[in-house]
Protein backbone atom coordinates (compact mmCIF):
# COMPACT_ATOMS: atom_id res chain seq x y z
CA UNK A 1 0.00 0.00 0.00
CA UNK A 2 1.92 3.10 -0.80
CA UNK A 3 0.88 5.60 2.00
CA UNK A 4 -0.09 9.18 0.10
CA UNK A 5 2.18 12.67 1.13
CA UNK A 6 0.48 14.92 2.48
CA UNK A 7 2.92 17.89 2.93
CA UNK A 8 1.93 20.75 0.70
CA UNK A 9 2.41 20.78 -2.95
CA UNK A 10 6.41 21.71 -3.70
CA UNK A 11 7.60 20.58 -0.19
CA UNK A 12 9.57 18.09 -1.76
CA UNK A 13 11.57 21.06 -4.47
CA UNK A 14 12.19 23.13 -0.85
CA UNK A 15 13.19 20.20 0.68
CA UNK A 16 16.01 19.50 -1.71
CA UNK A 17 16.78 23.44 -1.67
CA UNK A 18 17.61 23.17 1.47
CA UNK A 19 19.80 20.29 1.14
CA UNK A 20 21.86 21.60 -1.50
CA UNK A 21 22.03 25.26 0.57
CA UNK A 22 23.37 22.83 3.85
CA UNK A 23 25.64 20.87 1.52
CA UNK A 24 27.19 24.40 0.05
CA UNK A 25 27.30 25.96 3.09
CA UNK A 26 29.30 23.28 5.28
CA UNK A 27 31.75 22.23 2.16
CA UNK A 28 32.52 25.07 0.45
CA UNK A 29 33.13 25.46 -3.30
CA UNK A 30 34.61 22.41 -4.51
CA UNK A 31 35.00 18.35 -4.37
CA UNK A 32 37.42 16.09 -5.36
CA UNK A 33 36.63 12.96 -5.64
CA UNK A 34 39.52 10.44 -6.22
CA UNK A 35 39.02 7.19 -8.11
CA UNK A 36 36.14 9.18 -9.29
CA UNK A 37 35.22 8.18 -12.89
CA UNK A 38 33.29 4.95 -11.94
CA UNK A 39 31.29 2.37 -9.52
CA UNK A 40 31.37 4.05 -6.06
CA UNK A 41 33.01 7.26 -7.60
CA UNK A 42 31.15 8.04 -10.08
CA UNK A 43 27.87 7.22 -7.28
CA UNK A 44 29.61 10.17 -4.95
CA UNK A 45 29.83 12.24 -8.12
CA UNK A 46 26.35 11.68 -9.41
CA UNK A 47 25.33 12.75 -5.49
CA UNK A 48 27.50 16.07 -5.62
CA UNK A 49 26.03 17.22 -8.74
CA UNK A 50 22.73 16.91 -7.14
CA UNK A 51 23.50 19.27 -4.54
CA UNK A 52 24.82 21.50 -7.33
CA UNK A 53 28.90 21.35 -5.85
CA UNK A 54 31.15 21.75 -8.58
CA UNK A 55 33.50 18.78 -8.79
CA UNK A 56 37.21 17.69 -10.03
CA UNK A 57 36.81 13.89 -11.07
CA UNK A 58 40.30 12.60 -10.73
CA UNK A 59 41.07 9.21 -12.36
CA UNK A 60 43.55 7.19 -13.92
CA UNK A 61 41.44 5.34 -16.55
CA UNK A 62 41.31 8.11 -19.69
CA UNK A 63 38.01 7.00 -20.95
CA UNK A 64 36.05 6.28 -18.10
CA UNK A 65 36.71 9.52 -16.99
CA UNK A 66 35.85 11.60 -20.28
CA UNK A 67 32.71 9.68 -20.28
CA UNK A 68 31.51 10.28 -16.35
CA UNK A 69 32.46 13.91 -16.98
CA UNK A 70 30.19 14.09 -20.09
CA UNK A 71 27.45 12.78 -18.63
CA UNK A 72 27.67 14.82 -15.56
CA UNK A 73 27.59 17.90 -17.67
CA UNK A 74 25.25 17.09 -19.65
CA UNK A 75 22.78 15.79 -16.90
CA UNK A 76 23.48 18.90 -14.25
CA UNK A 77 24.34 22.10 -14.56
CA UNK A 78 27.03 22.42 -12.72
CA UNK A 79 30.99 22.55 -13.21
CA UNK A 80 32.68 19.23 -13.59
CA UNK A 81 36.75 19.35 -14.25
CA UNK A 82 38.49 16.26 -15.24
CA UNK A 83 41.91 15.21 -13.78
CA UNK A 84 43.81 12.43 -15.74
CA UNK A 85 46.33 10.94 -13.18
CA UNK A 86 47.65 7.81 -12.26
CA UNK A 87 48.09 7.44 -7.94
CA UNK A 88 49.67 4.45 -7.73
CA UNK A 89 52.75 6.85 -8.72
CA UNK A 90 53.69 9.57 -6.37
CA UNK A 91 56.65 11.41 -8.59
CA UNK A 92 54.49 14.12 -9.84
CA UNK A 93 52.43 14.74 -6.53
CA UNK A 94 53.76 18.42 -6.10
CA UNK A 95 53.16 19.54 -9.29
CA UNK A 96 49.13 17.29 -8.50
CA UNK A 97 48.99 19.46 -5.16
CA UNK A 98 50.01 22.70 -6.87
CA UNK A 99 46.95 22.69 -9.67
CA UNK A 100 44.70 21.68 -6.97
CA UNK A 101 46.09 24.72 -4.61
CA UNK A 102 43.75 26.63 -7.02
CA UNK A 103 40.74 26.15 -6.10
CA UNK A 104 38.86 25.87 -2.35
CA UNK A 105 38.58 22.15 -2.13
CA UNK A 106 36.03 21.64 0.83
CA UNK A 107 34.91 18.53 0.20
CA UNK A 108 37.93 15.46 -0.25
CA UNK A 109 36.26 11.91 -1.04
CA UNK A 110 39.66 9.45 -1.52
CA UNK A 111 37.99 6.64 -3.32
CA UNK A 112 41.05 5.55 -5.08
CA UNK A 113 41.95 1.94 -4.41
CA UNK A 114 43.60 -1.19 -6.00
CA UNK A 115 43.08 -5.24 -4.53
CA UNK A 116 43.40 -8.02 -5.65
CA UNK A 117 42.83 -11.48 -4.60
CA UNK A 118 44.83 -14.81 -3.98
CA UNK A 119 47.77 -15.75 -2.11
CA UNK A 120 50.40 -13.31 -0.34
CA UNK A 121 53.04 -14.76 -2.83
CA UNK A 122 51.15 -14.95 -6.36
CA UNK A 123 53.13 -16.50 -9.39
CA UNK A 124 52.98 -13.13 -11.10
CA UNK A 125 52.98 -10.92 -7.93
CA UNK A 126 55.92 -8.84 -7.11
CA UNK A 127 56.99 -6.02 -4.38
CA UNK A 128 56.59 -3.15 -6.95
CA UNK A 129 53.04 -3.91 -7.31
CA UNK A 130 52.84 -3.78 -3.46
CA UNK A 131 54.25 -0.43 -3.28
CA UNK A 132 51.98 0.67 -5.84
CA UNK A 133 49.23 -0.21 -3.88
CA UNK A 134 50.61 1.30 -0.58
CA UNK A 135 51.10 4.11 -2.48
CA UNK A 136 47.92 4.53 -3.47
CA UNK A 137 45.72 2.72 -0.92
CA UNK A 138 47.76 4.89 1.91
CA UNK A 139 50.54 7.00 0.82
CA UNK A 140 48.84 9.46 -1.20
CA UNK A 141 45.36 9.52 1.19
CA UNK A 142 47.70 10.95 3.47
CA UNK A 143 49.20 13.43 1.16
CA UNK A 144 45.54 14.51 -0.09
CA UNK A 145 45.00 15.23 3.33
CA UNK A 146 47.97 16.85 4.55
CA UNK A 147 47.44 19.36 1.61
CA UNK A 148 43.57 20.25 1.12
CA UNK A 149 42.71 19.37 4.85
CA UNK A 150 44.74 22.47 6.24
CA UNK A 151 43.50 25.05 3.97
CA UNK A 152 39.50 23.60 5.36
CA UNK A 153 40.51 24.26 8.91
CA UNK A 154 41.43 27.53 8.69
CA UNK A 155 38.58 28.10 6.86
CA UNK A 156 36.00 26.85 9.68
CA UNK A 157 34.59 24.34 7.27
CA UNK A 158 34.72 21.14 5.48
CA UNK A 159 34.57 17.31 4.62
CA UNK A 160 36.67 14.36 3.87
CA UNK A 161 35.50 10.95 3.54
CA UNK A 162 37.89 8.04 3.05
CA UNK A 163 36.49 4.84 1.44
CA UNK A 164 37.58 1.75 3.90
CA UNK A 165 36.79 -2.13 3.14
CA UNK A 166 34.95 -4.45 6.14
CA UNK A 167 38.16 -6.42 5.09
CA UNK A 168 40.10 -3.16 7.38
CA UNK A 169 38.28 -4.50 10.02
CA UNK A 170 40.05 -8.10 11.02
CA UNK A 171 42.86 -9.81 9.45
CA UNK A 172 41.70 -11.17 6.16
CA UNK A 173 43.75 -13.62 4.55
CA UNK A 174 43.82 -13.93 0.46
CA UNK A 175 43.48 -9.97 0.54
CA UNK A 176 45.56 -9.60 3.48
CA UNK A 177 48.05 -6.54 2.45
CA UNK A 178 44.86 -4.42 0.82
CA UNK A 179 43.14 -5.24 4.30
CA UNK A 180 46.05 -3.88 6.29
CA UNK A 181 45.72 -0.77 3.95
CA UNK A 182 42.08 -0.17 4.13
CA UNK A 183 42.76 -0.88 8.29
CA UNK A 184 44.75 2.77 7.72
CA UNK A 185 42.48 4.61 6.39
CA UNK A 186 39.83 3.64 9.16
CA UNK A 187 42.26 4.65 12.20
CA UNK A 188 43.05 7.65 10.50
CA UNK A 189 39.61 8.99 9.76
CA UNK A 190 38.49 8.14 13.42
CA UNK A 191 41.36 9.92 14.68
CA UNK A 192 41.27 12.77 12.58
CA UNK A 193 37.47 13.00 13.21
CA UNK A 194 37.95 14.00 16.82
CA UNK A 195 40.87 16.20 15.84
CA UNK A 196 39.21 18.14 13.42
CA UNK A 197 35.58 18.61 14.77
CA UNK A 198 36.29 21.60 16.58
CA UNK A 199 37.56 23.36 13.50
CA UNK A 200 33.96 22.70 11.86
CA UNK A 201 35.53 19.98 9.83
CA UNK A 202 33.70 16.41 9.01
CA UNK A 203 35.89 13.43 9.00
CA UNK A 204 34.70 9.93 8.04
CA UNK A 205 35.96 6.28 7.13
CA UNK A 206 33.42 5.03 5.12
CA UNK A 207 33.34 1.14 5.08
CA UNK A 208 31.83 -0.58 2.72
CA UNK A 209 31.28 -4.22 1.77
CA UNK A 210 30.20 -5.82 -1.41
CA UNK A 211 29.41 -3.46 -3.85
CA UNK A 212 28.16 -3.80 -7.14
CA UNK A 213 31.08 -1.76 -9.05
CA UNK A 214 32.63 -2.46 -12.70
CA UNK A 215 35.14 -4.91 -10.75
CA UNK A 216 32.51 -7.05 -9.22
CA UNK A 217 30.39 -6.90 -11.94
CA UNK A 218 33.03 -8.37 -14.19
CA UNK A 219 33.74 -11.23 -11.39
CA UNK A 220 30.79 -11.73 -11.11
CA UNK A 221 30.44 -12.69 -15.00
CA UNK A 222 33.26 -14.75 -14.24
CA UNK A 223 31.32 -17.06 -11.67
CA UNK A 224 32.74 -15.40 -8.44
CA UNK A 225 30.93 -14.24 -5.86
CA UNK A 226 28.07 -15.54 -5.96
CA UNK A 227 27.24 -16.34 -2.69
CA UNK A 228 27.69 -12.70 -1.05
CA UNK A 229 25.06 -9.97 -0.88
CA UNK A 230 25.99 -6.54 -2.51
CA UNK A 231 24.64 -2.97 -1.99
CA UNK A 232 24.70 -0.60 -5.08
CA UNK A 233 27.31 1.99 -5.29
CA UNK A 234 24.57 4.63 -4.77
CA UNK A 235 23.32 2.96 -1.50
CA UNK A 236 27.40 3.12 -0.23
CA UNK A 237 27.17 6.88 -1.09
CA UNK A 238 23.65 7.17 0.61
CA UNK A 239 25.02 5.90 4.10
CA UNK A 240 27.67 7.98 3.97
CA UNK A 241 26.36 11.23 3.49
CA UNK A 242 24.07 10.47 6.04
CA UNK A 243 26.87 9.84 8.68
CA UNK A 244 29.19 12.44 8.07
CA UNK A 245 29.30 15.13 10.31
CA UNK A 246 27.41 12.42 12.97
CA UNK A 247 29.86 9.31 13.11
CA UNK A 248 33.61 9.03 13.18
CA UNK A 249 33.03 5.70 11.05
CA UNK A 250 29.88 3.45 9.38
CA UNK A 251 29.82 0.68 7.86
CA UNK A 252 27.38 0.68 5.03
CA UNK A 253 24.66 -2.06 4.77
CA UNK A 254 22.92 -3.80 7.76
CA UNK A 255 23.89 -6.84 6.19
CA UNK A 256 27.79 -6.01 7.02
CA UNK A 257 26.99 -4.58 9.96
CA UNK A 258 25.35 -7.46 11.40
CA UNK A 259 28.07 -9.90 10.10
CA UNK A 260 30.70 -7.50 10.97
CA UNK A 261 29.18 -7.22 14.93
CA UNK A 262 28.92 -11.23 14.64
CA UNK A 263 32.58 -11.27 13.79
CA UNK A 264 33.65 -9.31 16.67
CA UNK A 265 32.15 -11.64 18.87
CA UNK A 266 34.52 -14.63 17.75
CA UNK A 267 37.58 -15.43 19.39
CA UNK A 268 40.13 -13.38 16.53
CA UNK A 269 41.62 -16.78 14.99
CA UNK A 270 37.98 -17.73 14.20
CA UNK A 271 36.99 -14.72 13.06
CA UNK A 272 40.41 -14.83 10.37
CA UNK A 273 39.12 -18.05 9.27
CA UNK A 274 35.61 -16.99 9.01
CA UNK A 275 36.74 -14.46 6.51
CA UNK A 276 39.37 -16.90 5.26
CA UNK A 277 36.60 -19.79 3.84
CA UNK A 278 34.76 -16.75 2.40
CA UNK A 279 37.23 -15.27 -0.02
CA UNK A 280 38.14 -18.83 -0.73
CA UNK A 281 34.21 -19.71 -1.54
CA UNK A 282 33.66 -16.26 -3.20
CA UNK A 283 36.65 -14.89 -5.45
CA UNK A 284 39.11 -18.45 -5.36
CA UNK A 285 36.84 -20.91 -7.29
CA UNK A 286 36.61 -22.80 -3.86
CA UNK A 287 40.58 -24.01 -3.70
CA UNK A 288 42.74 -22.44 -0.88
CA UNK A 289 45.48 -20.41 -2.82
CA UNK A 290 48.79 -21.93 -2.60
CA UNK A 291 52.24 -19.34 -2.30
CA UNK A 292 54.48 -19.56 -5.03
CA UNK A 293 57.49 -19.79 -3.63
CA UNK A 294 59.59 -21.52 -5.65
CA UNK A 295 60.68 -25.50 -5.61
CA UNK A 296 59.55 -25.46 -2.11
CA UNK A 297 56.34 -24.84 -2.52
CA UNK A 298 54.02 -26.20 -0.13
CA UNK A 299 51.31 -29.18 -1.78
Amino acid sequence: MTIPDERPAGSHMLSMFKEKLSMKAQYGEWALVAGGAQGIGEAYCEYLAQQGIPIIVLDNDEAALAACVRRLKAKYSVSVLPLHYDLSVIDDMALLMEKLGAYEIGLLVYNAATADVGAFYKPDGSLDFELQKLNLNVVNPLRFIYALAKPMLKRKRGGIILMSSGTGLVGSPYYAHYAATKSYLINLAEGLWYEFKPYGVDVLACIAGLTTTPKIKAAIARGEGMHGKYQTPEEVVSEAFQSLGKLPRVITGKHNRLQMFILGLLRRPVAIRAIARHAVKNFCQGEVPKQSIGTHEAD
